[in-house]
């Protein structure tokens, strides 16, 4: 059994490059992810910049606190501060605006069935912010406490929100559904959706 993200962690605070190289391809793919249905462009970018942020601030890690967490904390700034840039520098609403409509188009992940298809656009419509909690929860399988702590909400804030943004989910697929078939095998089924687009994204979600 290898070592833990905590370990790993001290280790690394201790001078030992390996143990944060060992980190770094723990999490690589589940930070990719983050950004891969919301960035039309250069999400490998914004996951090197996340990593080079990672390697200069990882000190700065409360004790107790998920290393996992603090990374996506880490890609959830450096994705606001792309945000901007899309907007040429006016602040973004994260509540109101979505993904298709900072990057217009549909999304650059090459989705064969029309369930992931369906998951995917609904997903870029909807609030960036509600975006961001559906993926953390589905897709990386994160407990709401540490959803909490990567947005810097309050727990029972971020029950909130999902529950919000599951309703928004459902709306936009009934709005894009190519068949009526098709939204239902999605909303019945999405937790398996989710799990087979995870891996299609890179890999499965790593704890």
């Amino acid at each position: 059994m290898g070592l833990s993200d905590s370990e790993l962690l001290a280790a690394w605070r201790d001078g030992d490059n390996g143990a944060g190289e060992e980190l770094f391809d723990r999490h690589v793919d589940a930070v990719a992810r983050f950004f891969e249905n919301k960035v039309r462009q250069g999400a490998e970018d914004l996951t090197q910049a996340t990593f080079l942020r990672l390697l200069e601030g990882h000190h700065r890690l409360r004790e107790g606190s998920a290393f996992r967490s603090f990374v996506f904390g880490i890609a959830h700034n450096v994705l606001r501060e792309h945000l901007r840039q899309l907007a040429r520098g006016r602040k973004v609403d994260p509540e109101v605006e979505s993904m298709a409509e900072l990057a217009p188009g549909p999304s650059t992940i090459v989705a064969e069935k029309q369930e992931h298809r369906l998951l995917l656009e609904s997903l870029r419509r909807l609030p960036i912010a509600s975006q961001i909690i559906l993926e953390l929860t589905y897709w990386e399988r994160l407990p709401s406490h540490e959803v909490a702590e990567i947005l810097d909400i309050a727990p029972p804030t971020a029950r909130r929100r999902l529950s919000k943004a599951r309703q928004q989910l459902n709306e936009a697929m009934r709005a894009l559904a190519e068949s009526p078939e098709v939204l239902e095998s999605t909303i019945q089924s999405l937790n398996g959706w989710a799990e087979e687009l995870r891996q299609q994204l890179g890999g499965p979600a790593k704890s």
